[in-house]
């Protein structure tokens, strides 16, 4: 989940509602007695059934020039019966934030067990079930490893440590790196195929991974869930005319979902399609010529933009022809009193107010992930740890985050060149694969800008794909976007010959 992009205004309620609060001082506070757990189960994945380990370890990294030493705690799912088990691909997922744990792909997504979320958003979700079996989990094919970083999730600086650099993009890269290695060591998996899956802030936190290990370890391939790796086009700076072209087709699948666009009968993604040929030729064309348009222009622009947004032409015309996202939340449904979701726009509930708080309405879907996780780390993993050690989001981390080279809280919004690290890494292996996935319904990472990157990485040679689902930010808690999700990764994996 990817805290920098959230306006101020929803950040701390967002945070609250979506992975639940911690503070500085419950984080700074806590630190739990480190386990190793080790237990055998049975499953049924792709379809197969499959005995596998799961292990529940500390790995501890010493001190180095960007990280004080660290205790990271991981949750690792092996295949028992493993023809060639050396050979055998491992993943390594982690969520984003920065400072979240990967709670969300472990119980939402990549884990033998999931979350029990409706289809329809307009469904009741019902609080208190068990997980239920995920048949859809890649434990029939690959090594599951899900790590969650310093201060989150049981993770921890080892004693009252600074935290240095580890709080930066390259010290947190060298973390994962440097786990990542000592994981495979120990594990007898050095020759092995190694992925990198990561979700939101964590698709950054791929690409400098992808980037460090180009010249030692190349990894075979990476997959960006929800991807901000080339956030600049995702945050629509006032300036940065581009932005608004690559986020309209999003503004246009949430506006069709609601059946407040004309799609002319196309389907949700044939609609898409249109709109992103017209936002990245005739609307970025008009939105870089400004003041040069005529006034039959403009109009003609604002038609169309109301056509495929729902939002009248009026509005377009009194914003310079642009409506930024995160106002759009509240604008499309405001005739009804409703607001649509941040990180799931299908969904739509009552708008702030007066003695009314903004209150995501994807957050009751949100609130099933810590539940099941404490569900399955003591039924089933043996974790004897009290579940109050876990932290899901740390706002300890989040908000002293520095996104380097160019510092301070502008982050992504910075001119960094997170695209060139995973330039790095196909430029140091002809064979690696990038995999790019995206909700259509996702306002905060949205579609436009993932088939902009892959549309200019310049060393790809034909090896990005790109995928899109029914779902917002966490696609996958649709329970069709996770099978096509999960048959996406299989065909990912298994690679083409």
């Amino acid at each position: 989940m990817l805290i920098s992009a959230l306006p101020r205004l929803f950040r701390p309620l967002g945070l609250a509602i979506v992975l639940g609060a911690c503070t500085l001082s419950d984080s700074a506070a806590l630190q739990p007695e480190i386990l190793n757990a080790n237990t055998r189960h049975d499953g049924v994945f792709g379809g197969e059934p499959v005995s596998f380990d799961a292990l529940v370890e500390r790995t501890s990294l010493p001190a180095n020039e960007l990280a004080p030493a660290v205790d990271m705690v991981s949750f690792a799912y092996l295949r028992v019966d493993a023809a060639e088990p050396a050979e055998r691909p491992v993943i390594f997922l982690f969520n984003g934030g920065p400072g979240a744990a990967s709670s969300w792909l472990h119980m939402g997504a990549m884990g033998p067990v999931r979350i029990n979320a409706p289809q329809d958003p307009a469904a009741p979700v019902a609080d208190g079930q068990a997980p239920l079996a995920n048949i859809h989990s890649l434990i029939d094919i690959a090594d599951l490893v899900f790590i969650d970083p310093p201060e989150t999730g049981f993770s921890r600086i080892a004693g009252e440590a600074d935290p240095g650099r580890l709080y930066t993009v390259q010290g947190d890269a060298d973390v994962f790196v440097r786990f990542m290695q000592t994981w495979l060591a120990d594990h007898d998996r050095t020759g092995a195929p190694v992925y990198v899956l990561g979700e939101s802030y964590g698709t950054i936190r791929a690409a400098a991974i992808a980037g460090r290990l180009a010249d030692s370890d190349p990894l075979d391939g990476v997959i960006l869930m929800g991807q901000a790796v080339n956030m600049i086009e995702t945050s629509q700076r006032q300036g940065n005319v581009l932005s608004y072209a690559t986020n309209l087709p999003t503004l246009a699948a949430v506006a069709a979902w609601h059946g407040r666009a004309e799609t002319q009968g196309q389907s949700i993604p044939d609609f898409v399609d249109t709109v992103y040929d017209w936002a990245m030729t005739d609307y970025l064309s008009a939105l870089i010529r400004g003041n040069q348009l005529s006034e039959a222009e403009r109009n003609a622009v604002a038609q169309r933009l109301e056509a495929y947004t729902g939002l009248s032409a009026e509005t377009y015309m009194a914003n310079g022809l642009i409506f930024p996202k995160m106002r759009f939340l509240t604008a499309l449904l405001a005739d009804e009193g409703q607001m649509v979701g941040l990180y799931d726009a299908r969904y739509a509930g009552p708008a702030p107010g007066p003695g009314r708080p903004y209150q995501d309405p994807y957050g009751p879907v949100s609130a099933l992930i810590p539940a099941a996780l404490e569900d399955h780390l003591s039924d089933t993993l043996g974790v004897s740890l009290a579940f109050d050690d876990y932290i899901p989001l740390s706002r300890a981390v989040s908000g002293n985050w520095v996104y380097e080279p160019t510092g301070g809280m502008g982050g992504p919004f910075d001119d960094y060149d997170y695209t060139g690290m995973l330039e790095v890494a196909f430029a140091a292996n002809p064979d690696f694969r990038l995999m790019i996935g995206t909700g259509r319904y996702d306002l905060t990472t949205t579609l436009g800008p993932a088939r902009y990157l892959a549309d200019q990485i310049q060393t790809g040679g034909g090896h990005v794909e790109t995928h899109e689902y029914e779902g917002g930010h966490m696609a996958y808690t649709n329970p069709d976007a996770l099978e096509a999700f999960s048959d996406d990764l299989r065909a990912f994996i298994a690679a083409p010959e």
